[in-house]
């Protein structure tokens, strides 16, 4: 996990108290862009209680953003901005290939 946690370019932390410490403790701090300058490593944590995000902080992980809200909410209106920045950027999003009937049919 430790390999992938330092390849990370951003982090999203969603509704899993034990997972997002875990791996809030496994990110870097700072990343290296390619042309060699280094940045913060965005890294946002979103949970319904106030507990995660705390802890997240307090253990070390100290540009972890909170959002205090639960995950469905988070989820819905991150697709939103998402699909709103692609249009104004002009790029069509393309739907996934079955996969919601795919679960549909389950």
């Amino acid at each position: 996990m430790k390999r992938h946690t330092t390849k990370a370019t951003m982090a999203i932390l969603i509704a899993t108290a034990l997972h997002a410490i875990a791996t809030g403790n496994m990110l870097p701090a700072f990343v290296t862009e390619p042309n060699g300058t280094m940045r913060e490593l965005p890294t946002i944590c979103v949970d319904s209680s106030e507990f995660v995000v705390s802890k997240l902080k307090d253990r070390g992980t100290h540009q972890a953003f909170g959002v205090v809200t639960n995950a469905q909410d988070f989820m819905h209106i991150l697709r939103l901005y998402v699909e709103r920045e692609l249009e104004a950027r002009g790029i069509t999003s393309v739907p996934p290939s079955d996969a919601r009937a795919a679960v549909g049919a389950s």
